[in-house]
């Protein structure tokens, strides 16, 4: 259970999927968006919404599948992190979907875990109205400890890590406020060494961390390194290369 998070329908209509989300994540069900405190996990007709209560006056965070981020300046960092020849990427860090979506934009079939029900849950139905929308079923979302789940999986040519560490928002183009709410949810990967070397054994070509620019390495000496202005993406090989 996410602590301090609740979850209301937003119309009478959405009540039974409410419920039904509520027990399966093990939320507790508010009658009334006005009786809502702290995180809220809002049920639309056409998406899941996150609401933090603490905050009056500022959106709810719904997922958009299709928002553009800006490229890196000069070049295309990303792509050249994940090599030629990458056709599958597991997203074991996969968080509010930024980079998942990216790489489905980019052709890539994408495999995105993420262990936080409440994030998993809003991912899945972002990744079901991008797939309605353009009828290819590119992403598909499991709510899961990546550690556990990488081995069960089919393998990818890249698994890709995003983690977060104390006092360290994982960096990318969602805007603060999100980046907030999924530090509330998440909190920090302290796990995130352990994950780095099971994705380095599964992996079929490359594991690809994505650091702020100037912090330590995860894994000790990447084999290669794309740094940006902010951040870099920190390149292992696989270990079965």
């Amino acid at each position: 259970m996410e602590a301090g998070v609740s979850i209301v329908a937003m119309s009478p209509q959405m009540l039974p999927r409410a419920q039904v989300l509520a027990s399966r994540l093990a939320l507790e069900l508010i009658p009334r968006s006005a009786d809502a405190a702290g995180l809220v996990l809002e049920v639309h007709p056409d998406n899941l919404a996150l609401r933090d209560c603490t905050r009056p006056g500022t959106r709810a965070l719904v997922i958009e599948p299709h928002a553009r981020r800006a490229p890196a300046y000069g070049r295309d960092l990303i792509s050249r992190a994940l090599g030629r020849g990458c056709r599958t990427v597991i997203d074991a860090t996969a968080g509010f979907g930024t980079d998942a979506f990216d790489f489905v934009r980019r052709g890539k079939q994408v495999l995105a875990i993420e262990r936080v029900g409440v994030i998993a849950e809003m991912l899945m139905e972002a990744a079901r109205r991008s797939c309605e929308q353009h009828g290819r079923d590119d992403l598909t979302v499991i709510s899961a400890d990546a550690r556990e789940q990488i081995a069960k999986q089919a393998r990818a040519d890249v698994i890709f890590l995003d983690p977060m560490f104390p006092g360290r928002d994982r960096h990318s183009a969602r805007p603060r406020k999100a980046q907030q709410l999924l530090r509330a949810l998440a909190g920090d990967d302290l796990d995130a060494e352990e994950l780095a070397r099971i994705a380095r054994d599964k992996a079929l070509k490359r594991v690809v961390i994505k650091r702020p620019r100037t912090a330590p390495p995860l894994a000790g000496k990447p084999d290669h390194c794309f740094r940006g202005r902010s951040v870099r993406y920190d390149i292992y090989f696989s270990h079965t290369r």
